[in-house]
């Protein structure tokens, strides 16, 4: 016994032999030319294009049940992501291409986009949130990390906009905790040159990493 999900167009039209259950939500269908070649399909597919024994299919009824097959499971897929974790319109496009093309792809997050389950404005604000309040990111690096998701450059800067003040309280914390060490001693040029360079890795500038050490300066005295 074989199995295939689909069948060349030199081989149509042919007729269903046998529609069945065949294990949960799976149905199993067969030809009459190749009653042991087994297709087996998701009984939505199966009511839908209302398959029956004995229903002669051309090519063009086939490629459509295949079409609407491969993205029901495309759709559950992409559902099953986005449990997982958040992501863009382009970020969950990428994720689906290499199982899938394109055209059924770009189908599937316009579904999702329509059925309100894919908002690159919402995603943005989740994930400026976690740049910034987790990561502890300056505005360079979470704008970098955001834009690697598939997110615009107007959905990311709306956004970061509401943490510009928080920014510059985390890099104070960072200043005074974490990174502390490198400045303890102000005469240690080089320590120091580290700790603002890996402050700068975190995407804070250096006008901003110097404001926040004399500010820090200032409070001990």
């Amino acid at each position: 016994m074989s199995t295939r999900e689909d069948f060349t167009p030199e081989r149509m039209p042919r007729t269903i032999d046998q529609v069945c259950p065949y294990k949960g939500n799976t149905w199993k269908l067969s030809f009459a030319d190749a009653p042991d070649e087994l297709v087996f399909l998701h009984v939505s597919v199966v009511q839908h294009c209302q398959l029956q024994a004995g229903m002669t299919l051309t090519a063009a009824q086939w490629t459509r049940v295949r079409r609407l097959e491969t993205f029901r499971k495309a759709y559950q897929h992409a559902c099953y992501l986005l449990d997982q974790r958040g992501y863009s319109y382009q970020g969950l496009f990428r994720k689906l291409t290499p199982k899938y093309e394109e055209a059924v792809c770009y189908a599937v997050v316009n579904r999702l986009v329509k059925n309100g389950l894919l908002n690159d404005w919402r995603y943005a604000e989740q994930a400026a949130h976690y740049y910034v309040e987790t990561k502890k990111f300056g505005f360079r690096r979470a704008y970098q990390a955001m834009r690697a998701k598939g997110l615009l450059d107007e959905q990311i800067r709306a956004a970061l906009a509401p943490y510009a003040d928080r920014m510059t309280e985390i890099l104070q914390t960072l200043v005074t905790g974490r990174f502390a060490p490198y400045f303890a001693d102000p005469a240690d040029r080089k320590q120091v040159e580290k700790g603002k360079a890996a402050l700068v890795r975190r995407g804070y500038g250096f006008s901003e990493i110097q404001q926040a050490l004399v500010a820090a300066h200032d409070e001990e005295k």
